[in-house]
């Protein structure tokens, strides 16, 4: 008689001489499932950072201080002189190729505010802002990373604050704008409709205190 799996008579049904099939137990299938979402958020994740490099939406809010530059921040006397100079250098040495292009000089100005924006010398007629002073934490041991911060013209993108980050953040400040103390809310992981943010330069050297 044939084989019934060779007919495909019986087919679902076991032979006596075969072994049972082996049973996954339900807490091991939980495991795959769980593992595969795992999978699936973190490709997602780096989805994310790739196309916006930007922080999460969650990202909370930080106390900050801003300053024009390393004198006023050793003149203000929250962070050692010596600590202002090397972040200051840091910030300074990451505008080149953080600080976002706009396609015209005109673009530039509708988001950071008249005479606030220069030519880039290498793709003309592109513009970018004037680095405007940097940010850096109240104390050394907050971990925060020393940028640059741009003029932001007020309401544009319904920013009231005084200043923006390269990748979009808002940085509110208190007194008048030029207040040490200050909040950054890291951009938002969809948004922005802030022109020319995330698109960084080459190189050039120019930048611009207030």
């Amino acid at each position: 008689m044939a084989d019934d799996r060779e007919t495909g008579r019986g087919f679902g049904r076991r032979r006596p001489d075969e072994p049972a099939p082996a049973v996954t137990p339900p807490d091991a299938a939980a495991s795959k499932r769980s593992q595969t979402v795992s999978t699936v958020l973190v490709a997602s994740a780096g989805l994310a950072a790739l196309g916006l490099g930007s922080l999460e939406r969650t990202a909370p809010s930080k106390d900050v201080l801003v300053y024009v530059d390393a004198a006023a921040c050793a003149a203000d006397g929250i962070r050692p002189a010596e600590e202002c100079r090397s972040d200051y250098a840091t910030a300074r040495a990451a505008y080149p190729s953080t600080a976002p292009h706009y396609e015209s000089a005109a673009e530039c100005e509708e988001h950071h505010g008249s005479s606030h924006c220069l030519p880039d010398p290498n793709t003309p007629p592109q513009s970018v802002p004037r680095m405007a002073g940097f940010l850096l934490g109240r104390r050394a041991s907050d971990w925060v990373t020393p940028e640059p911060v741009y003029e932001h013209r007020q309401g544009h993108g319904g920013h009231h604050g005084s200043y923006c980050t390269g990748s979009g953040g808002k940085v509110s400040t208190g007194g008048g704008g030029h207040a040490s103390s200050a909040t950054l809310k890291p951009a938002a992981a969809k948004a922005t409709q802030f022109g020319g943010f995330g698109s960084s330069g080459k190189s050039f050297s120019s930048f611009g205190g207030t």
